[in-house]
């Protein structure tokens, strides 16, 4: 007797006409690599498999200077402009590497330097994700990128020369990491606060009793330091800076030990592939590409089998439509979009509506590249709205009323 075959995963819906995702992909994975300790050589190997030989879109990060004294082949945009031109890059790892770098202490000038540079190299990212202990962070480790004056116990008020968020958002970011990491593989779904709980704790009794004191302190109404690390399963977050700005933030999916190449393999193993498009839900995945361990340094092959054989796993449930990958901030882009996306039936009208922080306006080059999936309205009549008026996207017909506007 022939083994029954598994039954496909049904498609997590927004409300009862709009899919999650556009059709036919269930989940959706971007990968957020962080470039420290890659070296040209690493890179160009990295280069060739991921983005060349398969095909993989996804984005990169730079850093666009490093100081690093202790890494002094460590890649950037200054020394190796190529690199940009090689496969798209989105994503700033903060304004460069100023960690151990003797003299070279980070000032506001350098990232005035860096925005002068970003304009003349034609970098636009959308995702900044803090470095280390950079101390001109956002989030991560420190926050004093984001206060623009400092103020002393005896309430003298200073200019703070690390304050540079002002920059990152003439930069075009719109989205920064929140600086922690989440153990739950598929934000972006409903999941219940055991749940959250359980994926946070490795032990059940863990679990049990964090979920306790966490209902316990919620219902008197205290905790809320020990409460804010069980976040919802949000793929991402408004917040709002001590300057005023108000820029999404998001969580990223793995662990500290596993973010190198040799553990991605691991993280993208076809059991947790599998699950993750079962389950449904978004994965902006932690890695370090160009970080390999330490017993590999010197080997002449950077890129493990396994790890190797694990993108190709990917690379395959991408072509047979269970898993979208992108870039992260496609991603981002596109969950705003659509979370902001009105559908009226009655007027068999979809409109596009900014959201006033990643999107100031909504026209053709904001949508573009992007495709939402509805029902309910028969695709031959429908409108699609702008705040400037109509758009045209392709409109492709699928089955059970099934249809998508395709912007690319």
């Amino acid at each position: 007797m022939l083994p029954r075959a598994k039954p496909e995963p049904k498609p997590r819906l927004r409300d009862r006409h709009l899919r999650a995702y556009p059709y036919p992909y269930t989940a959706w994975l971007a990968l957020s690599s962080d470039p420290d300790n890659t070296t040209i050589a690493d890179w160009n190997e990295l280069n060739a498999a991921i983005w060349q030989e398969l095909g993989l879109p996804f984005g990169d990060t730079v850093f666009l200077r490093s100081y690093n004294r202790n890494l002094p082949d460590q890649v950037d945009a200054h020394r190796h402009p190529e690199i940009l031109q090689a496969h798209p890059h989105d994503t700033l790892h903060t304004w460069g590497d100023y960690m151990w770098a003797g003299a070279k202490a980070f000032d506001r000038a350098d990232a005035e330097e860096a925005l002068a540079m970003m304009r003349h190299l034609g970098l636009q990212p959308r995702v900044w994700v803090d470095h280390s202990m950079f101390p001109g962070n956002m989030l991560h480790n420190s926050r004093q990128g984001s206060f623009p004056r400092i103020v002393d116990a005896s309430g003298h008020v200073y200019p703070n020369p690390l304050y540079t968020l002002d920059l990152v958002r003439q930069a075009g970011i719109r989205y920064l990491w929140d600086g922690t990491i989440t153990p739950v593989l598929g934000q972006d779904r409903p999941l219940s606060r055991w749940k959250v709980h359980r994926a946070h704790g490795r032990q059940l009794t863990r679990s049990v009793s964090n979920y306790t004191k966490y209902m316990v302190s919620k219902a008197l109404g205290v905790g809320t330091g020990f409460r804010a690390q069980f976040r919802d399963n949000a793929a991402y977050r408004p917040h709002r800076f001590p300057d005023g700005s108000m820029l999404y933030t998001f969580q990223r999916h793995g662990t500290w030990e596993e973010a190198d190449i040799d553990g991605l393999g691991r993280l993208l193993s076809g059991e947790r592939l599998d699950q993750l498009a079962r389950h449904g839900g978004t994965c902006i995945l932690y890695t370090h590409l160009g970080k390999r361990r330490v017993y590999r340094v010197g080997e002449p092959r950077h890129i493990p089998e396994h790890s190797m054989a694990s993108l190709r796993g990917l690379a395959e449930r991408w072509h047979k439509g269970r898993i979208q990958l992108s870039s992260v901030s496609h991603l981002l882009d596109y969950l705003v979009l659509r979370d902001h996306v009105r559908v009226d039936h009655e007027a068999r009208t979809v409109s596009f509506v900014p959201d006033g922080i990643a999107f100031e306006r909504i026209d053709a080059a904001a949508l573009r590249g992007h495709r939402f999936t509805l029902r309910g309205i028969n695709p031959g009549q429908v409108t699609v709205q702008g705040p400037d008026g109509p758009l045209q996207p392709r409109i492709d017909a699928h089955a059970h009323g099934w249809f998508t506007l395709d912007f690319s």
